[in-house]
């Protein structure tokens, strides 16, 4: 009976981790001189919890991503440990971000916190669970197609994050849920009865 091994990375696969390195690698440099030009309004004493979270999601993403398609290319590496070793400190970071949860609180921004912490969580998660089938030597493409997947989510989430940190306006889904949420929250701090300040003529 064959004797299952790690399977390490097909060379139909190589292609895309050869761009990904080099695509996560600019991203993270941009992601740095994004912060540096004011660090403050990140990791200042009166930094907003929201950028906080925004650039710890945004890097978490991108060296996830930067690792795992970067270990890749070392010739005959099994894949499988390599993603779930790297995954770990991906779930570890995001759950760091749960710190802010008083901050969320004051900021009103809970829900949407929540629901991209829980997005995250899943795709780290996920990875785990990818990289011990190709630990085990899982012999189908099916499991090195849904690392794949997972990495274009990880790029998602680190694209998604590091635009709202530039200050641009939520668009998208995630957008839309946080705007409904905002209304929900003006609409219980409006009393019955009472009206919204009507907005200036022009």
């Amino acid at each position: 009976m064959a004797q299952t091994c790690p399977e390490v990375v097909p060379a139909d696969y190589q292609p895309f981790f050869t761009a990904s390195v080099a695509a996560s690698a600019a991203l993270i440099g941009l992601l740095f001189v994004s912060i540096s030009i004011a660090p403050e309004r990140v990791f200042g004493a009166k930094a907003e919890s929201g950028r906080q979270a925004q650039a710890l999601s945004s890097f978490t993403a991108l060296t996830n991503v930067f690792f795992i398609s970067f270990a890749s290319l070392i010739p005959k590496i099994p894949i499988g440990p390599v993603v779930a070793v790297v995954a770990i400190p991906a779930i570890l970071q995001t759950l760091g971000v749960l710190l802010l949860l008083p901050q969320w609180r004051a900021d009103h921004t809970v829900r949407r916190g929540l629901f991209l912490f829980l997005i995250s969580f899943g795709i780290y998660g996920f990875e785990i669970s990818v990289g011990i089938q190709l630990w085990l030597g899982s012999s189908n493409g099916g499991a090195m197609t849904a690392l794949l997947e997972l990495l274009l989510g990880a790029y998602a989430i680190g694209l998604g994050r590091a635009w709202e940190l530039l200050g641009a306006r939520r668009l998208g889904w995630t957008g839309w849920i946080g705007l409904i949420s905002d209304a929900f929250r003006r609409a219980r701090q409006t009393k019955p009865g009472q009206q919204e300040p009507p907005s200036a003529k022009t």
